[in-house]
């Protein structure tokens, strides 16, 4: 029998490189035994990067990492490499910090400053107080000063909020780059910044497509949507090139503004370079589409996705039930569990909207014990919002008083809300006023809700409460009452008005033209 051909380092790669299957990876490691070179750690490190990396299973590379006595500094960071790469990341971050706690006791290798970067990725889906721990580690052994560590480090704590901690750092690094310029601003972002955000953005001495991402997504997640669109606009003119992460914040952002032009844009141009074919890119389709009023689109762009996740099937639900589909929505939900999918909180929240909606007072209660009691999901401030939006347009109050004691959260602005205009639909003065003087406890500079109030006595006769709440406004509240806004789409631009407001550039030919149509109705009432 013939020995096997012997393999020179770089044949392995080339072999290694056209391998399309687990089968071929390990039928090469078979080999590599038989010619003795599985016992080099090169291969072992070739091996295991394509084992997780291109071929995504990381059973085997973990597998090919304990074979190993004595793995090398290099094996640990390409074992922490895999987890760190793997979807969704957050899944195996425990594993990574087993395996870097397992280095640390072991003694040898030391970590370096490649390790360290991975073990603080790893320690941030976990918990602040594990970054503080490797923070520790990292200065005891020397490593602190390097960059990439602080880079990591100012990463990891902005994700918690603690700015002034991540901008200490970031003031400290001896060569700032890209990387770490967009972590503070995504940092000042999160914190709900924004302004601090998009002063480090316009400070930074280059930028890159992440870096836009950035502020972007800081915009989208902080309400400011026009902002958001805007700054796609300004990235596209500068000549970078959106990615799956760029669309998805821009659809974000016009589904909440309601631009379908400019959404029908975006999705042409996803489309068209290719990158609208991840999850995120169609669910942000869905999403968009839904909250516009296309529902026939979302549902289209639904029916084409053949590896449905469960955001994926979140985003139609709630699309369904925020147009008031109710047996639309719950027909999905049935679908869905039908396949076999389990519903999260976020599924629930637009379930129980869909049967608030549609009046479905029965179904909306079977389907909250369903989640407390056979899923366990633990109830949130939203789905109990739904519970008494649900309960209070039907008029049940005793009930609705029952759940909001019986809630395991303070109520917040949106349950006494949900109160007060169930109150106000059915004229229920005194429990009205008891959801207002809540509200005004929660935020006393809001005369909206005393207005309101006010508003519910007149249209009763009661005018003698009509005086006192005035009375109470005079008193007890300082703010003031928060102007009504309304927007409208044209050529592609966004067109924001406030009551009363007259900061927009054609105010004046927009009050002519009011006065016309005014005076046109006139004459044809005559």
């Amino acid at each position: 029998m013939l020995p096997p051909p012997q393999f020179s380092h770089g044949d392995f790669v080339a072999v290694l490189s056209r391998c399309g299957t687990l089968a071929h990876l390990k039928q090469l490691h078979a080999h590599s035994f038989v010619t003795g070179r599985a016992a080099a750690q090169t291969t072992t490190f070739q091996l295991l990067r394509f084992a997780s990396l291109r071929l995504s299973c990381l059973p085997y590379a973990r597998r090919l990492f304990d074979s190993t006595p004595h793995p090398n500094v290099f094996l640990y960071s390409a074992m922490l490499s895999a987890y760190a790469a793997a979807s969704p990341a957050h899944a195996y971050s425990r594993d990574a910090l087993a395996l870097f706690l397992r280095m640390l006791r072991r003694g040898r290798p030391a970590p370096n400053q490649f390790v360290y970067p991975l073990a603080l990725r790893a320690a941030c889906a976990v918990g602040v107080q594990l970054i503080r721990s490797v923070h520790s580690h990292a200065c005891k052994s020397g490593f602190h000063a390097y960059d990439v560590i602080r880079t990591s480090l100012l990463d990891g704590y902005s994700r918690y909020g603690m700015m002034q901690g991540a901008r200490k750092l970031f003031d400290g690094l001896t060569d700032r780059n890209v990387v770490s310029w967009t972590a503070l601003v995504s940092g000042y972002a999160r914190a709900g910044k924004v302004g601090n955000a998009l002063v480090m953005f316009e400070r930074m001495p280059e930028r890159d497509v992440p870096a836009w991402n950035a502020v972007i997504a800081g915009c989208t997640q902080n309400g400011l949507f026009v902002e958001a669109v805007g700054i796609c606009r300004r990235m596209v003119d500068e000549g970078f090139r959106p990615n799956g992460t760029t669309v998805a914040c821009v659809l974000s952002a016009c589904g909440h503004l309601g631009t379908l032009e400019i959404g029908k844009v975006i999705h042409g141009y996803a489309w068209r370079s290719r990158v609208g074919f991840g999850s995120s890119v169609v669910n942000g389709l869905i999403d968009m589409y839904g909250k516009c009023g296309n529902l026939k689109e979302a549902r289209w762009m639904f029916d084409e996705v053949s590896d449905r996740s469960l955001t994926t099937w979140n985003s139609l639900i709630n699309c369904l039930a925020l147009h008031g589909h109710s047996e639309s929505a719950i027909a999905v939900f049935s679908e869905m569990r039908d396949e076999g999918i389990e519903p999260d909180e976020v599924t629930f929240v637009g379930l129980l909207n869909a049967c608030s909606h549609g009046g479905f007072i029965d179904e909306g209660l079977k389907y909250f014990e369903i989640m407390c009691d056979e899923l366990r999901i633990e109830p949130e401030i939203e789905h109990y919002g739904c519970i008494v939006d649900l309960l209070g347009r039907a008029g049940r109050f005793e009930d609705v008083m029952d759940v909001i004691k019986n809630m395991k959260v303070q109520p917040d602005e949106v349950i006494w809300g949900s109160l007060l205009n169930a109150c106000r639909t059915h004229r229920q003065l005194e429990l009205a006023e008891f959801a207002i003087r809540k509200l005004l406890q929660l935020n006393p500079n809001n005369a909206n809700y005393v207005v309101m109030l006010a508003n519910l006595y007149s249209e009763g006769g009661f005018w003698e409460e009509v005086t006192k709440v005035r009375k109470l406004m005079q008193e007890d509240i300082m703010g003031k009452k928060l102007p009504g806004c309304s927007w409208i789409e044209v050529d592609r631009k966004t067109h924001i008005f406030y009551s009363g407001d007259d900061a927009h550039p054609e105010s004046e030919h927009i009050c002519n033209i009011l006065e016309e149509l005014a005076a046109s109705m006139e004459i044809c009432q005559d």
